[in-house]
């Protein structure tokens, strides 16, 4: 270190400034690769995806223009790269381990991306794990939870992907009333929950096609599961089931439809007769 003129600290300088440079550039590419990408009239599937690869492109080329400035930085101060590569002992075998380990990593990465198991704004289960999908790049995965935790997924680790967003998704209902219920009653009831979350004005635009009335789903001693799916868009699923839910419970209790651990109210009396006169 003594040793550096100035000369040596401007070559360190123009390393930094050209590294920050390019770093721009890589943003600036890949903004305008998105924006070309997301032009016009494309699906929301599409979108997607396509802004996934971008976000991994940027992530994987602004990974390339780092390891370049730290080699030629290190090679400016005379540290050679050889020996710490192939040094023995315990620090070679853990940086062995790690450029093993990143290597998978990377590998995967580029495998989700490929074959399209998951995108930016998908719902998923992967190593565990379960939420939103925030980012993807070549290293990792970010989910989000409903209440707002985070998990940051390695790639290498992903041996299973189940995508909640492909394709058609459902918002599904379970029903259960008592065996002795009138099941076409019942039954008449969750239809008319479905088509009235459809019509609703808060989920309409939501609803992405026409309910379905499965039936019973399964036949209990003393219960009757009852089930009913509305295709709906994935982000809102959840809302969708809830208020499906709501209006099944009360469409039950508005038709005095008896389900276990309740027990519809006798009708009023009738009023007593006129007396005659």
């Amino acid at each position: 270190m003594d040793k550096f003129i100035a000369a040596d600290w401007l070559r360190v300088a123009g390393i930094l400034v050209l590294g920050s440079i390019a770093w721009l550039g890589v943003r600036y590419v890949t903004g305008a690769l998105r924006r070309v990408l997301v032009r016009g009239e494309v699906d929301s599937e599409t979108e997607r995806r396509r802004i996934t690869l971008v976000r991994a492109v940027r992530y994987a080329l602004g990974f390339v223009v780092v390891m370049i400035v730290v080699m030629l930085l290190l090679s400016e101060f005379g540290i050679s790269i050889a020996p710490l590569l192939g040094a023995a002992g315990v620090a070679g075998v853990a940086l062995g381990l790690a450029a093993q380990g990143l290597a998978k990593d990377f590998l995967r990465g580029f495998t989700l991306l490929l074959d399209n198991q998951l995108r930016v704004g998908d719902v998923v289960d992967v190593a565990g794990n379960s939420g939103t999908v925030e980012e993807v790049t070549l290293r990792h995965v970010r989910l989000r939870e409903y209440d707002g935790t985070v998990h940051f997924v390695r790639t290498g680790e992903i041996n299973t992907v189940t995508n909640h967003s492909y394709g058609r998704s459902f918002a599904v209902a379970d029903a259960v009333v008592s065996a002795g219920a009138d099941v076409e009653r019942a039954l008449e009831v969750l239809r008319v929950a479905a088509e009235d979350v459809a019509a609703s004005p808060e989920f309409r635009h939501r609803i992405t096609g026409a309910s379905e009335v499965a039936g019973i789903e399964r036949w209990e001693i003393d219960r009757l599961i009852l089930r009913v799916r509305v295709p709906c868009d994935v982000h809102a699923q959840a809302a969708v089931r809830r208020e499906l839910m709501a209006r099944i419970k009360a469409g039950l209790d508005r038709e005095s439809i008896p389900y276990p651990g309740h027990v519809p109210a006798p009708p009023p009396p009738a009023p007593p007769p006129s007396p005659q006169r």
